[in-house]
């Protein structure tokens, strides 16, 4: 069970701060694809967008799991 977190007394979501943090990290390495010429002749870049949001997360699931910090 992932725990809440709590930031100034207020608990987050465990899942919703570790979406958060995949979001950004999306943000992060979106822009660094579009300096790719493979990138820029994909026919459907938002798919490309949303797949890249669903890795990230599963890797820092992956991760935090490895870690033992998810129960």
């Amino acid at each position: 069970m992932i725990n809440d977190i709590n930031i100034g007394g207020v608990f987050f979501p465990g899942l919703l701060v570790i979406a958060l943090v995949s979001l950004f990290c999306t943000l992060l390495f979106v822009p660094l694809l579009t300096f790719s010429r493979l990138y820029r002749s994909l026919p459907c870049r938002p798919l490309i967008d949303f797949s890249t949001y669903i890795v990230s997360f599963f890797l820092l699931m992956q991760g935090l799991n490895a870690l033992g910090l998810l129960a």
